[in-house]
């Protein structure tokens, strides 16, 4: 295994920096003229751009159900309710205990993650699109050191994924609620806010879009899992939502953190609590920089961010799916 995992290695280039600018250049064209969802089921099959936003991808096969284009507060009701985020944190960490994808600590191997996200009307402005999808493809290695994405031309690339905290350092013991907060927390205060994150953003709101970044992207074993959930409601300020909707449609209960520019939510099924997807909204007017000298004011409401996680598989290597 490790001689042909080697052997792949060799033959996968590393990302060089033409290659990712020529796979930015493709994705912004993609994100530019997204696709829009058909009304009726139709199954399609084709490999990402590089993905929307790195270091939130970091984190395309889909069958589209009809229901996918469902927009937030359309009165469908969740099935199920939650007293509160400790309820809500409890529930989704029992059902979180079984885990789905077999994670163990290995070499090698890597998670496929298969997304559906609403795009960008416009890089890049940060709103996107309620009414349109596209679907993307990533592998992340076991040890959540490495992504390997499409760059744009039809050829696999890894590249390194950081700064930041990883599964693998999540599972090192003893694996509590208080060591994923003291050890994302820690990461926090050591890693530089990049261009794409709030630079107002408190301590307790990086932890939890960490937490909600490390839920969508990482491999994580499953007391890994289980110890994020119930670490949520310890962060000050998270509440939850008893009807949340994800990219998909799919409603469910969602924890809950409000800033002091956006609201963000972990949506979890409200039938088994399972991870489901993501959700990200400006709640005060903002204007920031773009290239150019240009600006751009950000209205309350707008969405910055809608995701749902369609598929997680352990395989062998990048480029394998299902």
């Amino acid at each position: 295994m490790m001689d042909e995992f080697g052997r792949f290695l060799e033959a996968t280039p590393a990302i060089t920096g033409e290659a990712k600018e020529a796979a930015r250049t493709r994705l912004l064209q993609a994100i530019r003229k997204p696709v829009p969802m058909p009304p009726v089921p139709a199954p399609r099959r084709r490999r990402p751009r590089l993905a929307w936003r790195l270091t939130l991808a970091a984190s395309v096969a889909l069958a589209v159900g009809a229901g996918i284009l469902a927009v937030r507060g359309d009165g469908q009701p969740a099935t199920t309710s939650v007293a509160s985020v400790q309820e809500l944190g409890d529930k989704a960490a029992r059902s979180a205990a079984i885990d789905p994808y077999k994670i163990t600590p290995s070499t090698g191997r890597w998670l496929y993650v298969q997304q559906t996200i609403a795009p960008l009307r416009k890089e890049p402005e940060p709103e996107v699109d309620r009414g349109k999808r596209v679907t993307l493809e990533t592998w992340h290695s076991m040890d959540g050191k490495q992504t390997a994405l499409d760059d744009g031309r039809g050829k696999l690339v890894i590249h390194e994924v950081g700064p930041g905290i990883t599964g693998a350092d999540l599972a090192r013991a003893p694996v509590t609620p208080e060591q994923m907060i003291a050890r994302i927390g820690a990461s926090v205060d050591t890693t530089p806010v990049s261009e794409f994150d709030d630079a107002d953003a408190t301590r307790q709101e990086r932890i939890f879009q960490t937490i909600s970044q490390l839920l969508s992207d990482q491999p994580l074993v499953a007391d890994v899992r289980a110890a994020l959930f119930r670490a949520l409601p310890t962060i000050q300020g998270v509440s939850v939502k008893q009807d949340a909707i994800d990219a998909a449609g799919r409603h469910g209960a969602a924890f809950v953190y409000t800033g002091a520019s956006g609201r963000y939510e972990i949506i979890v099924s409200a039938q088994d609590y399972r991870f489901l997807g993501t959700y990200g909204e400006s709640v005060a007017e903002r204007t920031f920089d773009l290239p150019g000298g240009a600006t751009r004011t950000v209205k309350a409401g707008t969405p910055l961010a809608w995701t749902a996680r369609m598929t997680a598989k352990v395989v062998d290597k990048p480029g394998d799916q299902l």
